[in-house]
């Protein structure tokens, strides 16, 4: 049988147990393909479908998959738990959604002021849940697992890798299902699935329908696997900088005059995304066969520095709130924060270093090509009183799993430039200036 038929009846198979009013959730580690599955299980299931999309934005989806007109692509942040229900309410007086997906539940705040994120995430949980039974829509959470998974020999991930989820598995999540794929471990002994690019999806907690383990060809379900794969075959340097060079010289003239405008079909953003995204891919491989001790220390600093803005810039979001709390009508005022790459091409204030000449980028052009074809902020801070996007747990995906880097916690900010904004780790490591926002508006929802 062919990939594509297996992949759409195992995706067929795994949508039928998602039913209204049922809490399901889905979680893997960074690089297992979360929301690839889930976008791939809304297109097969056929059914209207609200995505909220915390991480990617509607655009990077759009760029990863051919959509439906009937899933409907929401990237507003910040997202609580009851702005989700407000959301799903609405909709259902225009629209009847049937399925509802959330990528991903530790990008989604608490409505309630409770002492430990474990509260809140559970408070999450028990909110969503009431919305999937008042609704009649069935909610799928994705979810991110423990970096625990990755320090044992085995590293098919178990319900208790979940993160912040605690010993006790909520009563209210209905199936939970977690991804695994050999070939991102380069599992080999007896694991007959190495090598096949298969995802499997494992059942671990199901209450109503358990269908067992299922696998699904994964190769197939992504638009711009086989342009990383390709890249990551290769070996000689000259050969990777004449792509860069190549692909840079198309950046550029795309980019230059460019005002950040989309003409009317999004074509030319969508290009620009496109090169972007494969010189990404490029610098990333060069660095992954060059990688210094003085690249290695580098990042190691910069990934410091920018937890250290991470966390200096929510404690005065913290700040912000409790003078907010004195104010009458406190609970209608909405405060968020962003950290976000700022460059000038007409001063720019990079980081030199001695590997410049090796890459042979065009970083100024580059850099300032990157921020303005961004289509989402870098970090967005939830107002909450944890700062739950650094945990001591590292966010490494994708390009940032590489034996030079082993050794260092990847912060939340670098993972976003990294792995969802087409900056490569050797852009990061020259970019040198930040901005800091804190947004602040009053919210209200009439109806008449």
């Amino acid at each position: 049988m062919k990939n594509d038929e297996t992949k759409h009846q195992v995706l067929c198979q795994l949508a039928s147990i998602y039913q209204p009013g049922t809490l399901n959730l889905i979680g893997g580690r960074p690089g297992m393909g979360k929301s690839t599955v889930a976008f791939q299980l809304a297109l097969a299931a056929h059914q209207p479908t609200l995505f909220i999309s915390l991480e990617m934005t509607s655009q990077q989806l759009l760029l990863r998959h051919n959509t439906g007109e009937w899933i409907h692509i929401d990237d507003t942040v910040p997202m609580t738990a009851e702005t989700i229900r407000t959301k799903v309410r609405h909709m259902q007086e225009t629209d009847s959604i049937r399925w509802v997906i959330i990528d991903y539940l530790q990008l989604v705040s608490s409505s309630h002021s409770l002492p430990s994120r474990l509260a809140e995430v559970m408070a999450i949980l028990e909110d969503l849940k009431t919305m999937a039974v008042e609704q009649q829509v069935a909610v799928i959470v994705l979810t991110q697992l423990s970096r625990q998974v990755e320090l044992r020999n085995d590293k098919k991930p178990t319900l208790q890798d979940i993160r912040e989820t605690g010993t006790t598995f909520p009563s209210c999540v209905d199936d939970v299902r977690l991804l695994f794929r050999a070939d991102y471990y380069h599992v080999v002994d007896d694991n007959p699935m190495y090598g096949q690019n298969i995802c499997e999806i494992l059942s671990t907690e199901c209450r109503h329908n358990d269908l067992g383990d299922l696998h699904l060809p994964f190769s197939e379900m992504l638009v711009s696997m086989s342009m990383h794969q390709n890249i990551q075959k290769q070996t000689d340097i000259a050969h990777l900088r004449s792509q860069l060079a190549s692909v840079e010289e198309k950046i550029i003239r795309s980019t230059q005059p460019f005002d950040g405008d989309v003409d009317e079909s999004g074509c030319k953003k969508n290009q620009i995304l496109r090169c972007l995204e494969e010189r990404s891919a490029i610098l990333n491989r060069m660095f992954e066969l060059h990688c210094t001790e003085a690249e290695a220390r580098r990042f190691e600093h910069v990934n410091q520095r920018l937890l250290e803005i991470t966390n200096q810039f929510h404690q005065e979001c913290q700040h912000l709130r409790q003078q907010l709390n004195q104010l009458p009508d406190c609970r209608r005022m909405a405060l968020y924060s962003e950290v976000n790459h700022t460059h000038d091409p007409d001063n720019p204030q990079l980081f030199a270093m001695e590997e410049d000449d090796f890459y042979g980028s065009h970083w100024n052009e580059m850099l300032w090509a990157l921020e303005m074809s961004a289509t989402t902020d870098a970090l967005t801070i939830i107002d909450g009183e944890t700062n739950y996007l650094d945990d001591g747990l590292t966010w490494a995906e994708g390009p940032l799993v590489i034996p030079q880097l082993e050794h260092i916690c990847v912060c939340f900010l670098a993972h976003a430039l990294c792995t969802h904004l087409h900056y490569s780790i050797p852009d990061l490591l020259r970019m040198t200036t930040y901005c800091c926002e804190h947004h602040l508006w009053n919210s209200s929802v009439v109806k008449i």
